[in-house]
């Protein structure tokens, strides 16, 4: 029996910096993206999938014909992932449906959903998020179209408005704010740990205020000396770390090792040789920490990490206000254009479906027919063909034409007669995304 024409609803389900501390970021982090998918489809009736995980951001953008079924299983993923803090991480889980969804994917990808107001790496981490799913088979059309049209937005956000003006990511922010703290970078020895995006990001910024030296210690040496060519700095292996920390007067870390770097055994070796240096300033970037937070209790160290940035950006967001204003219009009106593209990718599927069952009971006819005929002629058979092919275009092209326009102008009704009329199985429409 032929199904009625079916909705399917797309739905984000996350932790972002809004409402979780670094602790819960780091509860849900998914360290094997392979695996990360393979739970994620064994929640059922996930038709399309998109993980987005950057340091603030834990995400699913889910594609399914039950949404918000799926993201309450998605909630309970994400809880379970947390463990004893699971209960805390319900409570910081935002969840969106439809319209909602893709206007917080626009907002993401334009930087107004960032701790750094206006952030640039957020867009290519959106992208090469979108790029990682359809390498693992886990995006569809639905997602191809949603995250296409994300990048668009950003993209047009950044070239029509100031929201990146000044320091537009994590990495430069954490110079600006050793600038501060120190009374100035220049004449300063800095060590930078890890040698990746945040890294190097670092590594540039701080290049750009002469500071003493710049060294580059990365767990993969020859990236190091890579970094360090290209800022003029002086790559380091991990095994002098202790070392280098002992004349350094401000290390950033800026990895993604899954456990701490620096230990509070070792800060503390490292402070007791610094005898008459002053105190040692760490900034710790990376999402999971990098630096144990009993760190912080140690004399003679001043350790700040993502959750003290909070107060520092949110003072410099008025400042762009009227940045933020338009780049909101600009999301709102890619939404538009979003939700048509994917009412007609919608309408795209069912046409296709209706033309792919007519032409295949055509087949079945055409073929009963000869069988009635007896011998026919590869000319003879060749022309029946063509004529029960033409007649068919022509029979269903009204029937197209009217679907089409029942369907952008949101007439449910007909929509699903034709449907039911035609059999067609299990057909997707996108009635949500009218307006």
């Amino acid at each position: 029996m032929a199904l009625l024409a079916r909705t399917f609803d797309i739905v984000s389900v996350g932790v972002t910096f809004r409402r979780a501390r670094i602790p819960l970021l780091e509860a849900v982090f998914f360290e094997d993206k392979g695996k990360a998918y393979e739970e994620v489809r064994s929640l059922g009736e996930v038709d399309e999938c998109v993980i987005l995980q950057t340091c603030n951001r834990v995400e699913l953008y889910l594609v399914s014909g039950r949404g918000e079924a799926v993201a309450e299983r998605a909630t309970e993923l994400l809880a379970r992932r947390a463990g004893a803090l699971g209960e805390e991480v319900r409570r910081a889980i935002e969840t969106n449906l439809n319209r909602e969804a893709l206007r917080h994917l626009l907002h993401v990808a334009s930087g107004l959903d960032s701790m750094v107001l206006g952030e640039n790496e957020i867009l290519r981490q959106v992208w090469e998020a979108y790029l990682e799913a359809e390498s693992l088979d886990a995006a569809g059309p639905v997602l191809r179209t949603v995250f296409r049209r994300a990048l668009s937005a950003g993209k047009r956000v950044r070239s029509e408005t100031d929201i990146s003006r000044g320091p537009s990511s994590l990495g430069a922010v954490a110079v600006r704010l050793a600038e501060s703290l120190l009374g100035g970078i220049d004449g300063r020895q800095v060590l930078v740990i890890g040698a990746g995006e945040m890294g190097t990001c670092v590594a540039k910024a701080l290049a750009r205020h002469r500071p003493h030296a710049i060294f580059v210690a990365n767990r993969r040496y020859e990236r190091a000396v890579r970094l360090a060519r290209e800022i003029g700095g002086q790559a380091l292996r991990f095994d002098r770390l202790e070392e280098a920390l002992s004349g350094t007067d401000v290390v950033i870390c800026a990895t993604a090792a899954p456990h701490p770097i620096l230990t509070r055994d070792v800060v503390r070796r490292v402070v007791e040789g610094r005898r008459g240096r002053g105190d040692l300033l760490i900034i710790d970037i990376s999402n999971p920490r990098n630096v144990e937070g009993s760190v912080r209790e140690i004399e003679g160290v001043r350790l700040y990490d993502i959750d003290d940035f909070r107060t520092m950006l949110e003072r410099g967001l008025e400042g762009r206000r009227r940045s933020v204003e338009r780049a909101l219009e600009i999301a709102e009106e890619e939404l538009q254009l979003l939700c048509k593209e994917l009412k007609e990718l919608s309408v795209r599927e069912l046409i296709s479906r209706i033309v792919s069952r007519a032409e295949e009971m055509r087949r079945e006819e055409l073929a009963r027919a000869l069988d009635m005929l007896g011998p026919v002629g590869d000319r003879e058979r060749e022309i029946i063909d063509n004529l029960t092919s033409t007649l068919l275009k022509k029979a269903l092209l009204p029937v197209v034409e009217n679907l089409r326009s029942a369907m952008l102008r949101n007439d449910e009704r007909l929509v699903e007669e034709l449907v039911r009329l035609l059999g067609v199985e299990d057909a997707s429409l996108l009635k949500w995304a009218a307006g």
